[in-house]
């Protein structure tokens, strides 16, 4: 069932960028020869046709559903399943593994953690502000990753902030 879903995703997906021209592609794949877009069309008839009606029924809404979304959105939905499927094995169990624990959680447990992320995500926008004045922050960066290091001072003249001033 989770493949289905997943294949409906995919090919829905597929469908919708197919109608319009990408922007310029992330990484250069060699042109498919006529065997191979054969191949590859048979593939895609066989999985087609082993979907159920129900599972058919979705890739159509999606579709309907996709192809209605603002291109910007369209694109971002495309980058996540493009990343999807660049993920190692190791980081799509991570991810199925957080989504797993994710579904077992209580109203509450999801509640807190959004919480969490929250304050989380606030603690770091306002260091990078501290750290890149002017600067919007970048995504939350996922865990184990370390946010990129600050740029180093315009002027060298030594730091002010930690020490007391001086009344005249």
């Amino acid at each position: 069932m989770k493949t289905a879903i997943t294949l409906s995703v995919v090919l829905a997906t597929a469908t919708v960028f197919a109608q319009e021209p990408a922007p310029e592609p992330k990484r250069e794949r060699p042109a498919l020869t006529e065997e191979q877009r054969a191949q590859k069309e048979q593939q895609l008839d066989d999985a087609w046709s082993k979907l159920s009606l129900e599972g058919k029924l979705r890739v159509l809404h999606l579709h309907r559903a996709l192809t209605q979304l603002p291109g910007e959105e369209r694109k971002f939905i495309h980058d996540r399943i493009e990343r999807f499927l660049n993920m190692s094995p190791e980081e799509k169990q991570r991810l199925k593994d957080n989504a797993d624990r994710w579904k077992n959680m209580t109203p509450e447990q999801r509640e807190e953690a959004r919480q969490k992320f929250r304050e989380r995500r606030k603690q770091f926008e306002d260091k990078w502000r501290q750290e890149h004045p002017g600067e919007e922050p970048p995504p939350f960066p996922p865990r184990g990753q370390k946010p990129p290091p600050p740029p180093p001072p315009e002027n060298s003249e030594p730091k002010t902030e930690n020490q007391p001033k001086e009344n005249p």
